[in-house]
Formats: structure tokens, sequence, C-alpha cells
């Protein structure tokens, strides 16, 4: 029987055409994109800076740094990872990622608050009494800061922060919570901490029975849903355009078209070319795609999506 995670789960509430191709199809992508990755290098920065905490030493914040910038530079490739906001670069969100270290590093010193049981924490139990849906995931970091109290610390490297409705309802950290209920019996308080890097922002709650049992209907009732699903239909959104699977994707092949001419275009009016036998702009890309050629000059055209704050949220870990 399959084991689902929350990003499995969320995958296809997004949209299920990309879900078929993630798990049904199994369609392999090794492109990220540049928030994703950013966000793992952060993560792995954090993840360096408790190791060396629980070995009885502390780093300095230039120590920890420099190892996200090692790691930045060892896995960065420039046709790996895919920029989507346009006039942004890699070296702005590298720098965004290193003022996340920063931050964090001067909020949590001495890190002497609460005892560090697990790092990327991996976990599985069922939402069952027969096993018949189980789930799993990992933790960024599971602490007790007294004994019997737990705490779930995620990190979030996007540019806002959830109203408070919107954590109430958030599924991943209420199947976090159910883990630790599930692992540790002891467990009298467990509380949820959302760490917003980029906003020094911190939130924390803890989930009622009554919540955690409607989680965890909720979380079969969609389990039910995707293995009773035969048509995995688009759904399109604001996040299309960070989409691992764009370029196949029947309903992006307009928009890519645009964009790709769109670029093409200013290429060749950095390099001052003017062709001779067509007209320039947009016009020409509006006929590609059976459209008018737009009036009034050259600021007519196709109108260009309004740039959208990146996904939030970290990406899912590769065994998800």
């Amino acid at each position: 029987m399959p084991v689902w995670s929350h990003s499995r789960l969320g995958s296809f509430e997004k949209c299920p055409l990309a879900y078929r191709y993630r798990y049904v199809d199994r369609i392999k992508r090794d492109i990220f994109g540049v928030e994703a990755f950013m966000g793992n290098r952060v993560h792995e920065a954090l993840e360096f800076l408790y190791q060396e905490v629980g070995k009885k030493r502390v780093p300095k914040v230039d120590a920890v740094v420099a190892h996200y910038h090692a790691r930045w530079a060892a896995e960065y490739r420039a046709d790996k990872v895919r920029i989507v906001r346009r006039g942004l670069h890699a070296d702005d969100y590298r720098a965004t990622g290193e003022e996340c270290v920063r931050h964090y590093y001067a909020e949590e010193t001495p890190f002497d608050q609460a005892e560090t049981l697990g790092l990327e924490a991996k976990f599985q139990f069922a939402l069952d009494p027969n096993g018949r849906y189980a789930v799993m995931g990992f933790i960024d970091r599971l602490a007790r800061p007294a004994p019997g109290i737990y705490e779930v610390h995620d990190y979030k490297t996007g540019a806002s922060v959830p109203r408070e409705s919107d954590l109430r309802s958030d599924r991943q950290l209420s199947l976090y919570q159910m883990a630790v209920r599930e692992r540790y019996p002891d467990a009298t308080e467990v509380r949820l901490v959302w760490h917003y890097l980029a906003l020094r922002e911190r939130r924390v709650m803890s989930r009622t029975e009554a919540e955690l049992e409607a989680h965890r209907k909720q979380a079969i009732r969609l389990i039910d849903t995707i293995e009773a699903a035969r048509d995995y239909p688009a759904r399109e959104s604001a996040l299309c355009r960070w989409c691992e699977y764009r370029d196949i994707c029947p309903t992006q092949q307009g928009a890519l078209l645009i964009e790709r001419a769109e670029a093409e275009a200013a290429e060749k009016a950095m390099r001052g070319d003017r062709p001779t036998d067509a007209p320039a702009g947009p016009a020409t890309q509006m006929s590609l795609l059976g459209g008018g050629a737009p009036a009034g000059g050259a600021s007519a055209g196709p109108t260009r999506p309004r740039p959208v704050p990146p996904p939030r949220g970290r990406p899912s870990h590769p065994a998800e």
C-alpha cells in the first residue's frame, strides 16, 4: 500500500495533472525553482548548526554562513536552477538565504532553550487503526524544552506570513503533531513552531483534540479521492509558473510561446538587432497564436502576468 505525505496530498490539491505526472507517470525532473534551491541550502546550514551544538560546540555565525555558501556553490548549476521572477538573479536569492541564516542565529543563540531530539527527523504512522492510511514526513527539528513538552520546528524562507486561520488549517504540522504523540506517549503538550526566517517572524500554536481529529478525517477523505481518481485535470493558477512540468502541460503552451518570443525580442534589442522583413515586438508573437496584431504602437501587446510571490514553504523532501 502507498505511504502518503503532506507534499503528495498537496500536489493533488494544487493540480491533479501535476500529481499524475509526478506520482502516476513518474516523470522525473531535475530542475529546481531557485526559491526551493535556496530553502534547501538554508535548511542544510541550520542542520549543520544544530549538529555542532549537539557536539557541545556552538559554531560562530560566520562558520554557519560559510557552510551555507559552500553548499550553495557545491550544488548550484545554472541549467538546473530556474529563476521565474523577472529582474532577480541567483545572487539576490543567495543573499536572502544568508540573511535568513544570520537572523535565525541572532534570535536563537545560545541554542540552549531545548534538547534537540532530531534533525530532519523521519516519521511514519497510520491515520487509522487498521494501518490502511499510512503517512510519513520529515520534521526539520524536533526539540524537548521540558519533560513531557515537545516542539516541532519548521523553517520557512518565503516572503510572507500566513494568517492565524491559515496556520490553523495547516495540515503538514498537524500530521507532525500526531506523529510526535504516536512516538512519545509521555507528551502532554506538543507545540508547533513556524520560523519565517526572511521576515524574522515566529508563530507558535498547538492543535486541540477536535482539530487533530478534523485533520485526520480530512486527510483520509483526500486519500480516498486520489485513489478513486481516473481523470487528472490541470488546475491553472499563479503557481503554474513554478511548475516543473510546465513544458509539457497543455494549458501552458500559449504562455510559454509568448514568454519565449519576448525573451528573444529582448535579447535582440540588447544586441541592437532589428529584423528588416518582419515587424518587431509582441505583434508578431500574437500572430503566432492566431490572434490579431495589437494596435497602438510599441507599447501594445499581450499583457504580461503580474509577478507573484514564490510558493510558500519548504519544498518537499526528496523521499516524499
